[in-house]
Protein backbone atom coordinates (compact mmCIF):
# COMPACT_ATOMS: atom_id res chain seq x y z
CA UNK A 1 0.00 0.00 0.00
CA UNK A 2 1.49 3.54 -1.03
CA UNK A 3 1.88 5.57 1.60
CA UNK A 4 2.49 9.68 1.13
CA UNK A 5 5.35 11.19 2.16
CA UNK A 6 3.37 12.98 4.68
CA UNK A 7 2.03 9.84 6.27
CA UNK A 8 5.20 8.02 6.24
CA UNK A 9 6.72 11.07 8.21
CA UNK A 10 4.43 10.50 10.41
CA UNK A 11 4.93 6.73 10.84
CA UNK A 12 8.62 7.05 11.33
CA UNK A 13 8.27 9.62 14.03
CA UNK A 14 5.64 7.59 16.29
CA UNK A 15 8.21 4.49 16.12
CA UNK A 16 11.63 6.46 16.78
CA UNK A 17 9.20 8.01 19.83
CA UNK A 18 8.47 4.06 20.62
CA UNK A 19 12.00 3.47 20.40
CA UNK A 20 12.84 5.97 22.40
CA UNK A 21 14.94 7.78 19.91
CA UNK A 22 15.02 11.54 20.41
CA UNK A 23 16.31 14.10 17.58
CA UNK A 24 18.10 15.90 19.62
CA UNK A 25 20.31 12.74 21.36
CA UNK A 26 23.75 13.07 21.45
CA UNK A 27 26.27 9.99 21.49
CA UNK A 28 27.83 8.96 24.64
CA UNK A 29 31.62 8.54 24.72
CA UNK A 30 31.87 5.77 27.53
CA UNK A 31 29.74 3.82 24.68
CA UNK A 32 31.81 5.32 21.84
CA UNK A 33 34.85 4.07 23.70
CA UNK A 34 33.35 0.73 24.36
CA UNK A 35 32.31 0.25 20.82
CA UNK A 36 36.19 1.30 18.63
CA UNK A 37 37.26 -1.39 21.78
CA UNK A 38 35.33 -3.79 20.71
CA UNK A 39 35.51 -3.41 17.49
CA UNK A 40 39.43 -3.40 17.21
CA UNK A 41 39.36 0.01 16.34
CA UNK A 42 41.19 1.49 19.47
CA UNK A 43 44.54 0.93 18.17
CA UNK A 44 44.28 2.14 14.21
CA UNK A 45 47.13 4.53 13.22
CA UNK A 46 45.82 6.30 10.40
CA UNK A 47 47.32 8.99 8.39
CA UNK A 48 43.76 10.48 7.62
CA UNK A 49 43.02 14.25 9.17
CA UNK A 50 39.42 14.12 9.63
CA UNK A 51 39.58 10.32 10.76
CA UNK A 52 42.01 11.36 13.42
CA UNK A 53 39.66 14.41 14.20
CA UNK A 54 36.84 11.84 14.30
CA UNK A 55 38.16 9.39 16.58
CA UNK A 56 40.11 11.87 19.11
CA UNK A 57 36.57 14.38 19.54
CA UNK A 58 34.24 11.14 19.87
CA UNK A 59 36.04 9.90 22.26
CA UNK A 60 35.70 13.54 24.56
CA UNK A 61 32.56 15.00 23.71
CA UNK A 62 29.42 13.98 22.77
CA UNK A 63 28.03 14.55 19.21
CA UNK A 64 24.84 15.20 18.07
CA UNK A 65 22.71 12.54 16.23
CA UNK A 66 20.30 14.62 14.25
CA UNK A 67 22.18 15.26 10.80
CA UNK A 68 22.45 11.32 11.08
CA UNK A 69 18.83 10.13 11.96
CA UNK A 70 17.66 13.21 9.83
CA UNK A 71 19.05 11.58 6.65
CA UNK A 72 17.80 7.90 7.44
CA UNK A 73 14.42 9.28 8.03
CA UNK A 74 14.79 10.80 4.26
CA UNK A 75 15.98 7.85 2.72
CA UNK A 76 13.12 6.03 4.22
CA UNK A 77 10.54 8.13 3.18
CA UNK A 78 11.91 9.31 -0.10
CA UNK A 79 13.22 4.91 -1.25
CA UNK A 80 11.86 2.56 1.30
CA UNK A 81 8.07 1.91 1.04
CA UNK A 82 8.64 -1.78 2.34
CA UNK A 83 10.12 -0.28 5.53
CA UNK A 84 7.53 2.57 6.41
CA UNK A 85 4.33 -0.65 5.97
CA UNK A 86 6.60 -2.69 8.45
CA UNK A 87 7.05 0.22 11.40
CA UNK A 88 2.90 1.37 10.81
CA UNK A 89 2.10 -2.88 11.41
CA UNK A 90 4.86 -2.69 14.44
CA UNK A 91 2.98 0.09 16.02
CA UNK A 92 -0.46 -1.48 15.75
CA UNK A 93 0.98 -4.77 17.62
CA UNK A 94 3.22 -2.65 19.88
CA UNK A 95 6.43 -4.75 18.94
CA UNK A 96 8.64 -1.33 19.39
CA UNK A 97 10.39 -1.09 22.35
CA UNK A 98 12.63 1.16 24.01
CA UNK A 99 15.89 -0.13 25.02
CA UNK A 100 19.51 0.03 25.34
CA UNK A 101 20.89 -2.06 22.86
CA UNK A 102 18.64 0.58 20.42
CA UNK A 103 20.49 3.60 21.68
CA UNK A 104 23.80 1.55 21.37
CA UNK A 105 23.22 0.96 17.88
CA UNK A 106 22.53 4.61 16.86
CA UNK A 107 26.33 4.91 17.90
CA UNK A 108 27.44 1.83 16.16
CA UNK A 109 25.65 3.15 12.99
CA UNK A 110 27.10 6.79 14.06
CA UNK A 111 30.96 5.26 13.99
CA UNK A 112 30.14 2.81 10.98
CA UNK A 113 28.79 5.23 8.58
CA UNK A 114 31.65 7.07 9.34
CA UNK A 115 33.73 4.60 8.22
CA UNK A 116 31.66 3.42 5.24
CA UNK A 117 31.97 6.85 4.15
CA UNK A 118 35.78 7.27 4.61
CA UNK A 119 36.66 4.39 3.01
CA UNK A 120 34.76 4.63 0.03
CA UNK A 121 35.55 8.24 -0.98
CA UNK A 122 39.79 8.30 0.84
CA UNK A 123 42.03 4.84 -0.60
CA UNK A 124 44.95 5.18 1.37
CA UNK A 125 42.15 5.16 4.76
CA UNK A 126 40.44 1.83 2.74
CA UNK A 127 43.94 -0.29 3.10
CA UNK A 128 44.84 1.09 6.53
CA UNK A 129 41.43 0.11 7.97
CA UNK A 130 41.98 -3.30 5.64
CA UNK A 131 45.47 -3.97 6.61
CA UNK A 132 44.59 -3.62 10.67
CA UNK A 133 42.19 -5.62 10.65
CA UNK A 134 43.70 -8.67 7.98
CA UNK A 135 46.63 -8.01 11.13
CA UNK A 136 43.87 -8.62 13.88
CA UNK A 137 42.20 -11.64 11.92
CA UNK A 138 45.79 -13.54 11.52
CA UNK A 139 46.18 -13.00 15.18
CA UNK A 140 42.82 -15.37 15.74
CA UNK A 141 44.79 -17.42 13.23
CA UNK A 142 41.92 -16.32 10.04
CA UNK A 143 44.05 -15.75 6.90
CA UNK A 144 41.85 -16.04 3.80
CA UNK A 145 45.58 -17.14 2.26
CA UNK A 146 45.21 -20.28 3.67
CA UNK A 147 41.70 -21.10 3.66
CA UNK A 148 41.14 -24.71 4.72
CA UNK A 149 43.13 -23.73 7.82
CA UNK A 150 41.48 -20.51 8.27
CA UNK A 151 37.87 -22.29 8.13
CA UNK A 152 38.84 -24.54 10.76
CA UNK A 153 40.35 -21.35 13.22
CA UNK A 154 37.15 -19.90 12.57
CA UNK A 155 34.57 -22.87 13.93
CA UNK A 156 36.65 -22.42 16.82
CA UNK A 157 35.96 -18.80 17.15
CA UNK A 158 32.61 -19.30 15.88
CA UNK A 159 30.02 -22.62 15.19
CA UNK A 160 28.00 -20.17 12.90
CA UNK A 161 28.55 -21.26 9.28
CA UNK A 162 26.60 -18.51 7.64
CA UNK A 163 28.82 -15.85 9.39
CA UNK A 164 31.92 -18.11 8.69
CA UNK A 165 30.74 -18.31 4.86
CA UNK A 166 29.86 -14.61 4.97
CA UNK A 167 33.34 -13.74 6.39
CA UNK A 168 34.92 -16.00 3.40
CA UNK A 169 33.23 -14.52 0.35
CA UNK A 170 32.91 -10.82 1.56
CA UNK A 171 37.26 -10.77 1.40
CA UNK A 172 37.33 -11.15 -2.12
CA UNK A 173 35.41 -8.61 -2.74
CA UNK A 174 37.29 -6.23 -0.33
CA UNK A 175 40.78 -7.31 -2.35
CA UNK A 176 38.78 -6.57 -5.43
CA UNK A 177 37.82 -3.12 -4.28
CA UNK A 178 41.54 -2.43 -3.12
CA UNK A 179 42.89 -3.13 -6.25
CA UNK A 180 40.44 -1.75 -8.58
CA UNK A 181 40.54 1.14 -6.78
CA UNK A 182 43.95 2.11 -6.31
CA UNK A 183 44.25 1.91 -10.29
CA UNK A 184 44.89 4.95 -12.63
CA UNK A 185 43.19 2.97 -15.42
CA UNK A 186 39.40 1.25 -14.54
CA UNK A 187 41.11 -2.61 -15.19
CA UNK A 188 44.61 -4.53 -14.44
CA UNK A 189 46.26 -6.37 -16.76
CA UNK A 190 46.54 -10.02 -17.23
CA UNK A 191 50.57 -9.92 -16.38
CA UNK A 192 50.54 -7.54 -13.17
CA UNK A 193 47.45 -10.00 -12.09
CA UNK A 194 49.06 -13.34 -12.62
CA UNK A 195 52.06 -11.57 -10.52
CA UNK A 196 50.01 -10.95 -7.36
CA UNK A 197 48.81 -14.20 -7.65
CA UNK A 198 51.88 -16.36 -7.93
CA UNK A 199 53.25 -14.36 -5.53
CA UNK A 200 50.26 -15.14 -3.07
CA UNK A 201 49.38 -11.64 -2.18
CA UNK A 202 45.66 -12.40 -3.54
CA UNK A 203 43.94 -16.16 -3.31
CA UNK A 204 42.07 -18.30 -6.36
CA UNK A 205 38.85 -16.50 -6.04
CA UNK A 206 40.36 -12.67 -5.07
CA UNK A 207 42.57 -13.90 -8.70
CA UNK A 208 38.87 -14.70 -10.70
CA UNK A 209 37.47 -11.72 -9.39
CA UNK A 210 39.94 -9.08 -10.69
CA UNK A 211 39.95 -11.41 -14.28
CA UNK A 212 37.98 -10.36 -17.54
CA UNK A 213 34.43 -10.53 -17.79
CA UNK A 214 33.00 -14.04 -18.40
CA UNK A 215 32.32 -15.13 -21.73
CA UNK A 216 28.59 -14.39 -21.03
CA UNK A 217 29.22 -10.97 -20.38
CA UNK A 218 28.55 -10.88 -16.48
CA UNK A 219 30.80 -9.31 -14.73
CA UNK A 220 32.73 -11.43 -11.60
CA UNK A 221 31.68 -9.10 -9.01
CA UNK A 222 27.65 -9.49 -10.03
CA UNK A 223 28.18 -13.20 -9.75
CA UNK A 224 29.89 -13.41 -6.33
CA UNK A 225 26.89 -10.88 -5.07
CA UNK A 226 24.40 -13.10 -6.11
CA UNK A 227 26.33 -16.71 -4.18
CA UNK A 228 26.26 -14.29 -1.36
CA UNK A 229 22.67 -13.35 -1.60
CA UNK A 230 21.83 -17.21 -2.12
CA UNK A 231 24.01 -18.34 1.26
CA UNK A 232 21.36 -16.06 3.40
CA UNK A 233 18.49 -16.95 1.42
CA UNK A 234 19.08 -20.52 1.69
CA UNK A 235 19.92 -19.95 5.63
CA UNK A 236 16.24 -18.51 5.68
CA UNK A 237 14.66 -20.86 3.85
CA UNK A 238 15.75 -23.35 6.17
CA UNK A 239 15.09 -21.40 9.06
CA UNK A 240 11.16 -21.19 7.77
CA UNK A 241 10.98 -18.32 6.26
CA UNK A 242 9.93 -18.88 2.69
CA UNK A 243 8.70 -15.69 1.66
CA UNK A 244 11.67 -14.12 2.97
CA UNK A 245 13.84 -15.95 0.58
CA UNK A 246 11.68 -16.35 -2.28
CA UNK A 247 13.02 -12.13 -2.07
CA UNK A 248 16.41 -13.52 -2.23
CA UNK A 249 15.40 -15.66 -5.39
CA UNK A 250 13.88 -12.62 -7.01
CA UNK A 251 17.31 -10.35 -6.23
CA UNK A 252 19.62 -12.78 -7.25
CA UNK A 253 18.06 -13.96 -10.27
CA UNK A 254 17.06 -10.29 -11.18
CA UNK A 255 21.12 -9.36 -11.39
CA UNK A 256 21.78 -12.85 -13.83
CA UNK A 257 18.71 -11.43 -15.98
CA UNK A 258 19.52 -7.41 -15.92
CA UNK A 259 23.02 -7.70 -15.19
CA UNK A 260 24.68 -4.47 -13.94
CA UNK A 261 27.46 -2.49 -15.37
CA UNK A 262 30.38 -2.35 -13.21
CA UNK A 263 32.78 0.42 -13.56
CA UNK A 264 34.97 2.44 -11.43
CA UNK A 265 34.33 6.57 -11.28
CA UNK A 266 36.54 8.53 -9.96
CA UNK A 267 35.71 9.85 -6.96
CA UNK A 268 38.28 12.03 -4.55
CA UNK A 269 41.72 10.45 -4.14
CA UNK A 270 40.27 6.87 -5.60
CA UNK A 271 38.22 5.29 -8.01
CA UNK A 272 34.58 4.41 -6.83
CA UNK A 273 32.62 1.59 -7.73
CA UNK A 274 29.73 2.00 -9.58
CA UNK A 275 27.22 -0.46 -10.12
CA UNK A 276 24.50 -0.12 -12.25
CA UNK A 277 21.28 -1.68 -10.01
CA UNK A 278 17.47 0.23 -10.23
CA UNK A 279 16.38 1.74 -6.97
CA UNK A 280 13.37 -0.65 -6.60
CA UNK A 281 16.24 -3.50 -6.32
CA UNK A 282 18.33 -1.64 -3.95
CA UNK A 283 14.66 -0.72 -1.99
CA UNK A 284 14.16 -4.72 -2.11
CA UNK A 285 17.03 -6.09 -1.38
CA UNK A 286 17.58 -2.97 1.89
CA UNK A 287 13.99 -4.50 3.37
CA UNK A 288 14.77 -7.79 2.20
CA UNK A 289 17.93 -7.89 4.00
CA UNK A 290 16.08 -6.21 7.24
CA UNK A 291 14.01 -9.33 7.93
CA UNK A 292 16.86 -11.58 7.65
CA UNK A 293 18.62 -10.15 10.78
CA UNK A 294 15.67 -10.14 12.64
CA UNK A 295 14.71 -13.47 11.87
CA UNK A 296 18.00 -15.39 11.49
CA UNK A 297 20.54 -13.50 13.82
CA UNK A 298 21.41 -12.38 17.13
CA UNK A 299 23.36 -9.25 17.82
CA UNK A 300 21.23 -6.37 16.16
CA UNK A 301 22.82 -3.68 17.57
CA UNK A 302 25.84 -4.11 15.64
CA UNK A 303 24.37 -6.00 12.36
CA UNK A 304 21.26 -4.21 11.93
CA UNK A 305 22.73 -0.62 11.81
CA UNK A 306 24.78 -1.43 8.86
CA UNK A 307 21.50 -0.96 7.28
CA UNK A 308 20.25 2.15 8.80
CA UNK A 309 23.57 4.12 8.25
CA UNK A 310 23.13 7.18 6.35
CA UNK A 311 25.61 5.79 3.25
CA UNK A 312 23.29 3.28 2.83
CA UNK A 313 19.72 3.74 3.15
CA UNK A 314 19.83 7.27 1.76
CA UNK A 315 22.47 6.05 -0.50
CA UNK A 316 21.79 6.86 -4.21
CA UNK A 317 21.23 3.35 -6.24
CA UNK A 318 24.57 3.34 -8.44
CA UNK A 319 26.49 3.86 -5.08
CA UNK A 320 24.33 1.17 -3.11
CA UNK A 321 26.28 -2.36 -3.47
CA UNK A 322 30.08 -0.69 -2.90
CA UNK A 323 29.00 1.00 0.17
CA UNK A 324 27.14 -2.15 1.00
CA UNK A 325 30.08 -4.34 0.82
CA UNK A 326 32.08 -2.10 2.80
CA UNK A 327 29.79 -2.08 6.13
CA UNK A 328 28.92 -5.68 5.52
CA UNK A 329 32.79 -6.29 5.41
CA UNK A 330 33.16 -4.24 8.88
CA UNK A 331 29.99 -5.23 10.63
CA UNK A 332 31.04 -9.24 9.97
CA UNK A 333 34.58 -8.10 11.36
CA UNK A 334 33.02 -6.76 14.36
CA UNK A 335 31.01 -9.68 14.79
CA UNK A 336 34.00 -12.40 14.70
CA UNK A 337 35.66 -9.79 17.17
CA UNK A 338 32.41 -10.27 19.90
CA UNK A 339 32.47 -13.94 19.14
CA UNK A 340 35.67 -14.26 20.06
CA UNK A 341 34.83 -12.81 23.43
CA UNK A 342 31.85 -14.96 23.87
CA UNK A 343 29.20 -12.34 23.52
CA UNK A 344 26.03 -12.15 22.17
CA UNK A 345 23.41 -9.83 22.71
CA UNK A 346 20.17 -11.44 22.15
CA UNK A 347 16.95 -9.89 19.94
CA UNK A 348 13.95 -9.29 21.04
CA UNK A 349 11.20 -12.25 22.34
CA UNK A 350 8.81 -11.79 19.02
CA UNK A 351 11.52 -11.39 16.78
CA UNK A 352 10.34 -14.64 14.60
CA UNK A 353 6.80 -13.01 14.35
CA UNK A 354 7.85 -9.98 13.71
CA UNK A 355 10.09 -11.68 10.75
CA UNK A 356 7.78 -13.37 9.53
CA UNK A 357 5.00 -10.48 9.29
CA UNK A 358 7.84 -8.55 7.49
CA UNK A 359 8.53 -11.37 5.17
CA UNK A 360 4.97 -11.33 3.83
CA UNK A 361 5.00 -7.65 3.24
CA UNK A 362 8.52 -8.06 1.08
CA UNK A 363 7.25 -10.80 -0.86
CA UNK A 364 4.75 -8.92 -2.24
CA UNK A 365 7.70 -6.10 -3.47
CA UNK A 366 9.24 -8.63 -5.16
CA UNK A 367 6.70 -10.37 -7.10
CA UNK A 368 6.26 -6.43 -8.59
CA UNK A 369 9.82 -6.14 -8.82
CA UNK A 370 10.09 -9.48 -10.76
CA UNK A 371 6.89 -8.22 -12.86
CA UNK A 372 8.46 -4.93 -13.80
CA UNK A 373 11.93 -5.85 -14.43
CA UNK A 374 12.31 -9.24 -15.51
CA UNK A 375 8.69 -9.64 -17.11
CA UNK A 376 7.62 -13.06 -14.97
CA UNK A 377 4.55 -13.22 -12.55
CA UNK A 378 4.25 -14.77 -9.06
CA UNK A 379 3.09 -17.75 -10.75
CA UNK A 380 6.54 -18.34 -12.78
CA UNK A 381 9.02 -16.32 -9.70
CA UNK A 382 7.28 -18.68 -7.28
CA UNK A 383 7.38 -21.80 -9.74
CA UNK A 384 10.70 -20.95 -10.46
CA UNK A 385 12.10 -20.57 -6.78
CA UNK A 386 10.26 -23.54 -5.67
CA UNK A 387 12.48 -25.45 -8.22
CA UNK A 388 15.66 -23.52 -7.33
CA UNK A 389 14.63 -24.32 -3.41
CA UNK A 390 13.95 -27.88 -3.86
CA UNK A 391 17.80 -28.52 -3.85
CA UNK A 392 19.18 -25.42 -2.37
CA UNK A 393 22.33 -26.80 -1.61
CA UNK A 394 23.15 -28.15 -5.11
CA UNK A 395 21.84 -25.25 -6.93
CA UNK A 396 24.60 -23.19 -5.07
CA UNK A 397 27.48 -25.35 -5.49
CA UNK A 398 26.68 -25.28 -9.49
CA UNK A 399 26.95 -21.07 -9.39
CA UNK A 400 29.67 -21.91 -7.30
CA UNK A 401 31.62 -23.77 -9.31
CA UNK A 402 30.58 -21.69 -12.82
CA UNK A 403 32.27 -18.60 -10.58
CA UNK A 404 35.65 -20.63 -10.16
CA UNK A 405 35.94 -22.41 -13.11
Amino acid sequence: MVRSKKQAEIIIKRSMNELGIKSNLKTDPKIVKNILNEMKLDDLKTTSLPMKRFFSEILIKPKTLKPMLNSIKQGIVNKHPAVVEFLELALKKKWLKKSKNVQRSLHVAYILDELTVNMSNNHNFFIEVQNHYKEKERKLGLDTLHTFKTFLHALKISPDLFKIAKAFSLDPLMIYFRIQKGLPNSKINKKELKKLYNNKEINYIEYKLLSPIHKNEHEHITELVRINIYEAGITEFHNGFEKNALCAYELSENLKKNTPKVRFKKKKSNLYPIIDVSQDWVSLYLTWNMAFILGNLNDLDMIFSKLMIPSIINSKKEEFLGARITSLWLSINHSIFRAKERKEIIGPENKIEMAKAWSKINERYAFNLSKREIHENSEILRRNFDKFFYHPYSNLSKLVKAFLF
